[in-house]
């Protein structure tokens, strides 16, 4: 990890030394050392703000002092982006993507209406919609 952290800095910082990097963060060439170069892992808090201070993503330098890891980050962008759809629109999607499912497996004909409408009305039953069965 440390090999992949200090890659990132120096291609962020274009190989700025420890002192050029202490001006830009408004801080001391010995606090920087130590947070990022003898921390291992780096500091959280220094690697965001040396990132921030540098235009770049924080969230990349995160990944690479190994802080945190892409699943992290993938499982926390989908929980939020989720959490921005109506609950009515994501009922709608659960509900079409059975239905593709319900017509892959079923045969031709009637027998695939037939298990897809049990499908609906024990999905609707669920949901709190229609009558029982």
């Amino acid at each position: 990890m440390r090999q992949a952290f200090d890659a990132w800095k120096r291609a962020v910082t274009r190989g700025a030394s420890t002192r050029a990097i202490a001006e830009k963060l408004d801080s001391n060439g010995p606090r920087i050392k130590r947070h990022l170069e003898e921390s291992d892992p780096p500091v959280a808090d220094t690697v965001i703000e040396l990132a921030r201070a540098y235009g770049v993503n924080p969230v990349e330098g995160l990944i690479a002092a190994g802080l945190i890891t892409r699943s992290d980050v993938d499982r926390a962008a989908t929980r939020d982006a989720l959490a921005e759809v109506p609950m009515l629109q994501l009922l709608e999607e659960a509900v079409e993507r059975e239905r593709r499912a319900v017509r892959r497996r079923a045969p031709e004909g009637e027998q695939a209406a037939d298990s897809e409408e049990r499908r609906s009305r024990r999905f609707r039953r669920k949901v709190g919609e229609g009558p029982a069965e």
